[in-house]
């Protein structure tokens, strides 16, 4: 007779038997999304990705996703354990106030109390300061990041459905405010005529073009004369609408 294990992820019963749930990738996924009643259909456009792409990590065909940090981020799981196996299920990072004392083996990115429209523009002080940071373990950061620290990253939330499906109102932007003028194509978070935008930017000769990922809205321009002021590049989001703090 097969022997039945019990444990509590953030409160959530997981149901296991002996030498199965620390398995593998695959075999973890699939009991997590068993036990909260998930299809992987229904994981899948919570995610934002097609079902093939979860089927073939339950199924073993893909070991490594690139979208680890995601897919942990919406089960509320620590994404090395989810990955590996090894440590503890429960994140490796957590919301803490800023005057909150510091372990010196975590880092720390603030949350700027501003959002940046995903829509028609929000107001955004450049001198906008939070009163907190999301906290991570260094090594885990390390591994995530692939930096050293957290040395120019701020953390500011999305507002409004014009970046749709790539961002969704509520989903958090880190943002690194050291690129703040235009390298390259990509994502940026910047002010424009007083308001404050996340919008892909593309140099179209003298132009910039401001470019919706939702195809209901309108592309747009502006020039270098026009008052504009970028705060940084993009370089990662965090779907926040799935995480229980």
């Amino acid at each position: 007779m097969q022997e039945i294990f019990y444990c509590f992820i953030q409160g959530l019963p997981i149901t296991y038997t002996q030498g199965e749930f620390m398995s593998d990738l695959s075999t973890r996924l699939k009991q997590l999304l068993d036990d909260r009643n998930l299809s992987m259909n229904a994981f899948a456009k919570q995610l934002g990705v097609s079902q093939p792409s979860i089927s073939d990590i339950v199924n073993g065909r893909t070991r490594s996703p690139k979208n680890i940090l995601e897919i942990a981020t919406a089960l509320n799981v620590d994404p090395h354990w989810l990955k590996t196996g090894e440590g503890d299920p429960d994140p490796s990072y957590r919301i803490v106030e800023v005057s909150e004392p510091q372990n010196p083996n975590t880092v720390r990115i603030d949350i700027l109390d501003v959002e940046a429209s995903a829509g028609n523009g929000a107001y955004l002080s450049p001198t906008e300061q939070g009163l907190l940071s999301q906290e991570f373990d260094l090594t885990f950061f390390r591994q995530q990041f692939g930096r050293a620290d957290a040395k120019h990253l701020k953390l500011i939330t999305v507002k409004g459905d014009s970046m749709a499906p790539t961002l969704e109102s509520g989903d958090l932007l880190y943002v690194d405010v050291s690129e703040n003028y235009f390298a390259a194509d990509g994502l940026y978070v910047f002010t424009f005529d007083g308001q404050t935008f996340v919008k892909r930017l593309q140099k179209v000769g003298k132009e910039m073009l401001v470019i919706s990922d939702n195809p209901t809205y309108k592309e747009w321009t502006f020039t270098q004369d026009d008052d504009v002021f970028i705060h940084g590049r993009v370089i990662f989001s965090m779907p926040m609408k799935w995480r229980k703090w």
